[in-house]
């Protein structure tokens, strides 16, 4: 068991999750899919777990200042904001988001849109946590399956 290729691997979930297991196994051939799965699972989570209560913390904690002397500004709708607004009251919005965000966007940064949109709702920690395991499992498994054909 060779602790630097796990430690690199739990922080490389850190910055790309996506491309974690891929590099894994293009720079330590003789970890096994269970090392990556478990190394990438947990930096995965421990990522997101940073971030979505840093986020949730400054999103919804935050103490609301009222001012009087403070104009309310007029709220500019364009099309983005349309079609932001959409996309945040339908159910396929809320599916569409906290499953792609966290995958394809970096986990922090996927973790701070998905707070910013849906960190009220109760399942969203829960959906991205299971989320987050799913695909760590498969890309793990899969990369391994496709390593060893080439080979």
């Amino acid at each position: 068991m060779n602790w630097i290729a796990i430690l690199y691997v739990f922080l490389l979930a850190h910055v790309k999750f996506l491309v974690t297991a891929t590099i894994a196994l293009a720079t330590f051939p003789d970890l096994s899919a269970g090392e990556i799965f478990i190394s990438s699972c947990l930096g995965a989570l421990s990522c997101f777990n940073i971030f979505y209560f840093i986020s949730y913390r400054i999103y919804f904690l935050k103490e609301k200042k009222t001012s009087s002397l403070k104009k309310r500004k007029s709220k500019n709708f364009k099309k983005r904001n349309r079609l932001l607004i959409k996309m945040k009251k339908s159910k396929i919005g809320f599916l569409l988001v906290c499953t792609l965000a966290p995958i394809f966007l970096s986990i922090p940064i996927g973790t701070v849109v998905v707070v910013k949109f849906f960190g009220n709702h109760k399942k969203t920690y829960l959906y991205v946590t299971a989320l987050l395991m799913v695909m760590s499992f498969l890309l793990a498994y899969l990369n391994e399956t496709i390593f060893n054909f080439f080979r």
